[in-house]
């Protein structure tokens, strides 16, 4: 039985959200990816994390490593592209040409060369004086755009960092799974012994041997299929920190006290607001309208007219003239001016973008009801399941010290013969039950308690 088949799943949750070695691996708490270069870029070599992982440390490896993330970044380092050359958009442009033709007159008149070369040379270079203000409302959206990038990398952090808390927790639920498994396997094997004992005796059937033999087989299964899932686990968090076949991964060993569970939850409206005040998509939906409406002044910035101001050099030779020196001399001018472009009609292109902009803009009202009604339904979830489970392993307290007690006495009376083998089953397998039932109550109010803590406080603190 794995616990990962009754947690949260991950998609719920990202729905919502937001070095070489391990001494320098960035710390989850200080990265900033306001500030992030083209090496953030590179992973960490596997081989150099942690040797015991804690939950800090998974953290801070998979920013380091994490595909997504790492592609974030990139996409981050694009943006700052983007800025850059909207900022260009206020430089001037500058350009050298050169001309060169030959003709040939078949009949040239008198005094007239029958081939004649032309050249000409010049710099030319021009600015945008005023455009209705198009390239300040683009560098704006640049701006925003990065920012939502930056936002968009920070939801990734916060949804891997949940990620590897339930996969995290999944291991160490396995981990305890194991352990009640093999401490069962040695129960029943021991009940096989003495089963034995009792048949050679003459004080138990072949056929009562036979069905405690069967139990000791599928505990023996029990076993297999619990140390499978914690490899299975092992493996769901390897995938999430990008480590690769060669790298071990081995967890630190977590103790969680009953005050872990019984942890005083804040009022269920105060979480919601909390988390919708920091939550990164809700900031970036934000900026999404602030880029919309700059999208619709750029758009009716076509209606405007636009000033272009000029300046140029020349000069230029021709065969049959003075000497290419006093041609070039003489032929040398300078010229500078203004170009006013008024628009008149662009068959309703500035229309239907300016259309087309305000129809973009209503997109803020759409994600954010359905941000908000993502988000209320798992936090309503999560209290639910956090109230829930740590009521049924309040109750199962008393369920599992019966069944324990009952094992016993049945244990004991089946030595005495006084039950059948039938009846010692039963208990077993109810004490087998009520042991797991109680430790998957037990991680799944831990889990619900610390997503709850995340959303009020933006840390997942484990002990």
């Amino acid at each position: 039985m794995s616990l990962c088949k009754i947690f949260i799943h991950s998609a719920a949750l990202s729905a919502l959200i937001g070095s070489a070695s391990a001494a320098t691996l960035p710390d989850s708490e200080s990265f900033s990816l306001e500030t992030v270069s083209v090496f953030d870029v590179n992973p960490t070599p596997a081989s150099t994390g942690p040797r015991t992982w804690t939950y800090a440390d998974c953290v801070d490896y998979a920013i380091a490593n994490n595909p997504d993330i790492r592609q974030d970044i990139l996409a981050i380092l694009l943006a700052e592209e983007d800025i850059a050359s909207a900022k260009d958009a206020w430089l001037p442009s500058v350009d050298f040409s050169t001309s060169h033709s030959y003709t040939n007159y078949p009949a040239p008149t008198d005094g007239r060369s029958a081939n004649a070369y032309n050249s000409s040379y010049g710099i030319n270079g021009s600015w945008t004086v005023w455009e209705g203000n198009a390239r300040k409302y683009r560098l704006e959206s640049a701006r925003l755009l990065r920012r939502q990038q930056v936002l968009t990398g920070a939801d990734r952090i916060n949804e891997i960092r949940l990620s590897i808390l339930s996969a995290y927790l999944n291991i160490l639920f396995s981990r305890e799974a194991v352990d009640i498994a093999r401490q069962t396997l040695e129960v029943s094997t021991s009940q096989t012994d003495r089963a034995a004992k009792l048949t050679e005796a003459g004080r138990s059937s072949r056929v009562d041997l036979a069905q405690i033999e069967s139990q000791k087989a599928q505990d023996e299964y029990n076993l297999v299929q619990a140390e499978s899932d914690l490899e299975s686990n092992i493996m769901a968090l390897k995938e999430l920190l990008a480590l690769r076949l060669d790298s071990q991964l081995d967890i630190a060993h977590t103790l969680f006290p009953d005050t872990e569970i019984y942890s005083l939850l804040p009022d269920q409206t105060v979480t919601f607001a909390t988390a919708t005040s920091w939550l990164p998509e809700f900031e970036s939906n934000s900026l999404a309208k602030d880029v919309y409406d700059n999208d619709v002044k750029v758009a009716k910035a076509g209606r405007l007219p636009e000033i272009t101001a000029h300046a140029g050099v020349a000069t230029g030779y021709a065969t049959g003239g003075r000497s290419w020196t006093s041609q070039m001399g003489h032929g040398f001018n300078e010229a500078v001016g203004l170009t006013l472009s008024v628009p008149l009609f662009d068959g309703n292109k500035t229309k239907r973008a300016v259309a087309k902009a305000k129809l973009e803009a209503l997109e803020y009202d759409i994600t954010q009801d359905r941000l908000l009604n993502q988000l209320s339904q798992s936090i309503e979830n999560l209290y639910v399941q956090a109230r829930t489970s740590r009521a049924k392993y309040e109750s199962g307290k008393v369920r599992l010290e019966s069944m324990e007690l009952t094992s016993e006495l049945v244990d004991r009376q089946f030595e005495l013969g006084l039950v059948n083998p039938l009846e010692l089953l039963t208990a077993h397998n109810n004490l087998l039950s009520a042991r797991l039932e109680q430790l998957q109550n037990k991680y799944m109010a831990i889990l619900a308690n610390k997503t709850i803590e995340f959303y009020n406080t933006q840390n997942i603190s484990l002990p």
